[in-house]
């Protein structure tokens, strides 16, 4: 008898609550007021490689404008909107399994089109991303301060960390040697 007379209660008390929030308008109803906006946690990745979420009114995604012009044939932008950077070529080597004296033109090392990590001086948190184009060429707008840049995967070629300082204007020149493991 007594679970039965619970069961009741229960059942009364959330037919009233339900009752009391269908006959509220939206202005009583609690949250933030009537120009709040909850957008969905979608993410979009824009030109310039960087990932942005929905925002406004509307939810729309909107991409940082481009300070840069990227190398030809793609492979950079601008995160935000910075007048400084890093622009380089990736290179990989060697390419031939024996290397000749004097040296064979066939066999110097090569562009590579992979992607580039960059990271603060003294972390290893990835602070941002770029992809090389196919003539191995890169640039990416970023906040002065000294960083650590690399290429390549976990595998084959594996790229030597190149160390850069970015200054409050103008893009630093870095090259990135890469070992293909050709022996």
């Amino acid at each position: 008898m007594k679970t039965s007379a619970l069961i009741a209660m229960i059942a009364v008390g959330l037919a009233g609550a339900g009752v009391f929030f269908l006959s509220i308008t939206p202005s009583q109803a609690p949250g933030p007021g009537a120009d709040w906006v909850a957008c969905t946690a979608d993410a979009m990745q824009c030109p310039d490689g960087s990932y942005v979420g929905r925002t406004g009114p509307n939810c729309e995604f909107v991409c940082p404008a481009a300070t840069t012009t990227p190398p030809t044939g793609g492979g950079g932008g601008g995160i935000l909107p910075y007048n400084s950077g890093i622009q380089g070529v990736v290179m990989a080597g060697p390419t031939c399994p024996v290397e000749r004296d004097p040296p064979d033109p066939a066999c110097a090392d090569r562009p590579l089109a992979t992607n580039i990590i960059i990271s603060r001086k003294g972390s290893t948190q990835v602070f941002a991303t770029v992809q090389s184009n196919a003539q191995g060429m890169f640039q990416i707008s970023l906040p002065p301060g000294e960083y650590v840049v690399s290429g390549g995967g976990q595998v084959l070629p594996r790229c030597s960390p190149t160390e850069a300082t970015v200054g409050p204007t103008g893009y630093t020149a870095v090259n990135i040697s890469c070992d293909t493991g050709i022996r």
